[in-house]
């Protein structure tokens, strides 16, 4: 008797964990953002797979988390209340993206929630945004407030109803 091993594929801790939901950036088109979306309330935002920075396979050169006068990287949160955490919209800039070939990229949030926390491992090392987009290069972890939580989510567009090549 020949002994067959199966092929087994593990899902990923992003994959068994979050749901992914996308904003469709209508001020740049293309210029999407994922959202996973935890049983938890928590957010996680990072590109959508069709952003040209990952489509292209463009070099990411800086993210900059500073606009005017704020500056996302300095935001601290504290205790249950979240006090603190700055209150965006989803089309608040959440950081601007440098590429090698002079492109630039503003990333919106993609709902209205209040941000926790920005990556700052993206400041000394910007590339493990396009080398891991779910994982160690998630731009932000947001969290929409309980009250408008499903509404919120509910605007997303789901993996079903989104085409990955809008253009």
């Amino acid at each position: 008797m020949e002994n067959k091993l199966t092929e087994q594929t593990h899902l990923s801790l992003v994959e068994r964990y979050y749901t992914p939901k996308f904003y469709k950036n209508t001020k740049a088109e293309g210029e999407d953002v994922c959202i996973l979306v935890h049983s938890n309330k928590i957010c996680v935002v990072t590109l959508a797979e069709w952003h040209p920075i990952l489509k292209e396979g463009k070099t990411v050169l800086q993210v900059d988390y500073q606009f005017d006068n704020v500056n996302r990287l300095c935001n601290r949160v504290t205790g249950k209340g979240k006090r603190g955490a700055q209150n965006l919209s989803a089309d608040s800039a959440l950081c601007r993206v440098r590429c090698m070939d002079g492109s630039q990229y503003v990333i919106p949030c993609g709902l209205k929630c209040q941000l926790l926390e920005t990556n700052d491992a993206l400041k000394n090392a910007p590339s493990v945004l396009t080398e891991k987009p779910r994982t160690d290069g998630y731009l932000a972890i947001v969290s929409p407030k309980l009250k408008d939580f499903k509404g919120e989510i509910n605007k997303l567009d789901s993996q079903d109803t989104v085409t990955t090549d809008p253009v």
